[in-house]
Order: C-alpha cells, then sequence, then structure tokens
C-alpha cells in the first residue's frame, strides 16, 4: 500500500537542528506521534512519503527540499512566511505535488491527513477528489470552536483571519472518507456523517530495549515534560510540591509555554523546583529514565480532556519510570492499572498523593514502572497499532471502489 502523509513531521534530527537554531519547540510531540505511526507502516512493508508544512529555515521564504530517512521520503513545502500568502502556497503546493504522487504511484493508495495540517491537507484532499484517491483524516486534539477569538492578540484582522482558519477547519471535515481518532468522544463531536472511524490513542518504539535503569541522581526527582501552560494544572502542582517536607527531593520541568514567567517566580522561592529548558526528545527520554516519578498534573474537568490522549502518556510509561497523572476521560481504562492516579485535584490531593507515591521503596516505585513499561511494548508498539490502521485503510479503500 502506497500512503501519503500531509502533516507536521519529519526526522528527529531535523527536529534537534530547528531546536539548536531557535531554542523553540517545533511540536515535538506531535511530530513524535505521527513518525512512530509512519515508522509503523514502513515495518509492515507499506510505502510512505510525507508531505510536511515544518518550517526548517528561519527566514520569509523556505525552498522545497526532500530527505530520505529510514525508507520515509519527507518532502517539505515550500513557504513564504506572509499571512495569508503563506497558506495559499501550501494550497497550491500540496496539490501539485498530490497529482505527482498519485500518477507515479500503481496499486492501492491512499491520503492521510491531519487536520492541524489545514492548507496542506486542503490541497491534497483536492487533488484526492480530482483522481477518486481514498482520503482519511487524522485528529490528535479537539479543534477550535468555530467562534473562538485567538489568544494574546487585539488585532482585528489577526482575530478575522484566525477564525476563518477555524471555520476552514471544521468545514473540510466532511470531505474525508474516515477519521483516525484519540478518544471515542471525538467520532460524536466531529463525525456528523457517521463515516468509518477508528479509535488509536498512541504508540511507542517496538525498537525501545527495555532493561533496569538505575538513577544516580542524589535526590529523589519528579519530573514533568510537556507544554508549560496554566491550564495544565502547573499552579496547583507547584504549590503543593512546595508543602512536601521532603528535602532530597527536586522537581525537573521540561518543555516551554506561557507559564513560564510565574514558574521561574516559583523557581525562586522553592530551590527544589527547577526549570530545565527546551532540549532534544533524546534528552528528555533519558531524563525519564533517571527520575524517580514522573509526573502529569492536567486538570480532568476541563472540556479538552475529552478529546486529547496525552502522548507524554505513553512515553512515560515506556520509560519504566512509574507514573502519577490525573485520571482524565481521554486515557482508556486499560491504562490506570499500571499507573498512579491523584485521588483529588487540589493543592492539599497533589501535595498528599505525592507525599505517599514518594514514601514508597525504590524496589516497589521500578516494578510499577517496569509493568507500565511491558504493557505498552506488549499492547501499544507502532508496529501493532500501524497494522490496526491499515486494516482501517484496506476498509476505507475497498469501500472507494464500490462507490
Amino acid at each position: 500500500m502506497h500512503i501519503l502523509f500531509v502533516g507536521k513531521c519529519s526526522p528527529a534530527h531535523t527536529i534537534n537542528a530547528i531546536i539548536q537554531k531557535t531554542g523553540k519547540n517545533p511540536g515535538i510531540q506531535i511530530v513524535k506521534f505521527s513518525r512512530l505511526i509512519l515508522e509503523g507502516f514502513v515495518h509492515n512493508n507499506n510505502k510512505v512519503n510525507v508531505l510536511s508544512n515544518i518550517i526548517t529555515e528561519q527566514a520569509i521564504f523556505s525552498r522545497h527540499h526532500e530527505e530520505c530517512f529510514e525508507d520515509i521520503q519527507y518532502t517539505y513545502l515550500p513557504t513564504i512566511q506572509v499571512p495569508i500568502v503563506c497558506q495559499l502556497f501550501y494550497i497550491l503546493s500540496s496539490f501539485i505535488y498530490t497529482i505527482k504522487w498519485a500518477l507515479r504511484t500503481k496499486g492501492d493508495k491512499i491520503i492521510l491527513c491531519d487536520i492541524f495540517a489545514n492548507s496542506s491537507s486542503k490541497g491534497s484532499v483536492a487533488a484526492a477528489k480530482l483522481l477518486n484517491i481514498p482520503k482519511c483524516m487524522m485528529l490528535t486534539d479537539m479543534i477550535a470552536p468555530p467562534v473562538t477569538i485567538a489568544k494574546d492578540t487585539s488585532k482585528w484582522w489577526w482575530n478575522m483571519f484566525f477564525k476563518m482558519r477555524v471555520r476552514s477547519q471544521h468545514n473540510s471535515i466532511k470531505q474525508y472518507d474516515g477519521f483516525v481518532f484519540l478518544t471515542k468522544y471525538m467520532n460524536d463531536k466531529y463525525n456528523p456523517l457517521q463515516k468509518p472511524y477508528l479509535v488509536m490513542e498512541g504508540s511507542v518504539d517496538y525498537k525501545f530495549k527495555a532493561q533496569p535503569i538505575v538513577p544516580t541522581n542524589a535526590s529523589r526527582i519528579v519530573m514533568y515534560a510537556g507544554a508549560v501552560e496554566a491550564e495544565y494544572g502547573f499552579d496547583t502542582l507547584l504549590k503543593a510540591f512546595m508543602e512536601l517536607p521532603i528535602k532530597d527531593v527536586e522537581l525537573h520541568i521540561y518543555g516551554d509555554g506561557k507559564f513560564i514567567k510565574q514558574l521561574l517566580a516559583y523557581q525562586e522561592q522553592d530551590t527544589r523546583i527547577k526549570y530545565m529548558g527546551v532540549v532534544s526528545n533524546e534528552e528528555i527520554i533519558q531524563a525519564e529514565q533517571q527520575a524517580t516519578l514522573l509526573v502529569n498534573p492536567r486538570l480532568s474537568n476541563q472540556e479538552l480532556v475529552k478529546y486529547s490522549f496525552p502522548s507524554k502518556t505513553t512515553e512515560y510509561m515506556l520509560s519504566g519510570t512509574p507514573v502519577l497523572t490525573t485520571k482524565l476521560c481521554g486515557i482508556p481504562e486499560e491504562y490506570y492499572s499500571h499507573l498512579y492516579t491523584f485521588d483529588e485535584e487540589s493543592i492539599e490531593g497533589f501535595r498528599d498523593k505525592l507525599l505517599e507515591t514518594l514514601s514508597l521503596s525504590n524496589a516497589e516505585l521500578q516494578q510499577k514502572g517496569m509493568d507500565a513499561q511491558r504493557f505498552v511494548l506488549e499492547n501499544k508498539s507502532n508496529i501493532k497499532q500501524a497494522h490496526r490502521i491499515e486494516q482501517f485503510f484496506e476498509e476505507i479503500i475497498a469501500s472507494k471502489r464500490k462507490e
């Protein structure tokens, strides 16, 4: 099967180069999520091409260029960093590329689009409709409501453009023949025509070599890696951590976001809190393996948790380090027997559960972490998850032939 993926994706070395140049996170988690599935497709003997809108150059104009890595052909679309012009450029160039890809490939083919690469997807979907190629949408997060106002800006023209983009995302949903969702709740919200869908919450790298890790830190380390945003429960977590009566414990936070300023203020108040900045995914994984406990404080009372599966959950579990998380409805129930969970989402609740978990012996913590690691390697590898998607694609292709 020939699969064209349209979205934000790139090999790890390209992402690392962007981080080194800019010091900013170009979306490590979503890129890794997509790449793992594509590598699973390749392992299962499919041909994979990527049409990526990742911007690899700090320039107004970025040229088209290509690279091949681990049998995946990446094509980076040319772009001009000017609002509206940029989107039109993506639509046109993705349309042309998709036509060329379709004409040179023989046999079964399908296009998988990331809805958040909306302009690129529009061009590819238009080409797919012209050539009667099946097209499937992958939705990895909640789409903003059509009336959403852009954050952190009072510019009327930017708000107008943002609204147009969000409406465009909602309107484009009806163009697809099937959907890959992260949670079951997405189907009710984003599939009004009841087209075929598959729930696939995430995957881990089948190449990962499981082995016991002996932490070398003198202190116990509680660690978080991901977006540093207020709505992810950081204020509650930091206040709870500061109340811990344990001296030889540290809270390490990796990532980028709008809560950094407040985080640095907390760091000034408590030297056990350490902001570690933005680093490569390889460095994140090493840090996770050296930590005592990995934490996800995202609050469960927000609507968006129904429509997202935190990708850090499977990454955390793969590390072999135990995980403490809030209980989110987007995480399937089968995961929770392998995780520690907060009983109450308050400063006191977070503090008490942290204290209880950190009071466990190293042997107990390690056993819990290794149990979680076995679970994801045996049940959620990218090979297995890719195979499920391939079977779903075959159904869509067969249905398309009958039309």
